[in-house]
């Protein structure tokens, strides 16, 4: 009896003893210093989609299908908040009109804490009037909601500091350049 109740916790002392140490190898002598690459700054694409942004420029954002309503600029709206540093939580959308909308990064792309930052940045920059304060759902139990995708919002640098978050440029239509016709 008291050999059945002994080998277990013999089990678990071997198992918490650590192993001994073995002696450290010498380090190797010093190598010469290598300087870091230094990364050319990334161009901004001419067209196309941004990651996984739901449209691509130069097409338009939402109906009605107009020239006002096609995009010429996505950024990537990063955050800086320590707990999420340098992730993609959404995308601004810049149109023809000069207006700008954010819109939210799939969900397969999404932490719940990029959520929240992204709901947090709409619902602080939301225009007057507009009451809203959270992105609803695209998809109930796999079938799309046809819920609004895009808000227009107005971004300025204290509420990018107040927000922790970043524009990054990510496609540009180039100045200058004629749109084509407007597609979805």
């Amino acid at each position: 009896m008291i050999a059945a109740t002994m080998l277990p916790i013999a089990l678990l002392l071997a198992q918490m003893t650590p192993a001994p140490a073995e002696p450290a190898p010498a380090a190797p002598a010093p190598a010469a210093p290598v300087a870091a690459p230094v990364a050319a700054p990334v161009e901004p694409l001419i067209a196309g989609a941004c990651l996984d942004s739901p449209r691509p420029v130069p097409n338009v954002l939402q109906s009605p299908v107009a020239t006002a309503n096609q995009i010429v600029r996505i950024d990537k709206v990063e955050s800086t908040n320590p707990m999420i540093p340098g992730e993609v939580i959404g995308f601004l959308y810049t149109l023809q009109d000069g207006s700008t909308w954010l819109g939210q990064r799939s969900s397969d792309y999404m932490s719940p804490a990029d959520a929240t930052q992204v709901n947090l940045v709409l619902g602080s920059t939301h225009l007057p009037g507009q009451n809203v304060s959270a992105f609803p759902p695209q998809t109930k139990y796999g079938v799309p909601t046809k819920y609004q995708q895009f808000f227009r919002v107005q971004i300025n640098d204290a509420a990018m500091v107040g927000l922790r978050i970043t524009l990054v440029p990510c496609v540009v239509w180039p100045e200058g350049r004629p749109l084509p016709a407007p597609a979805m």
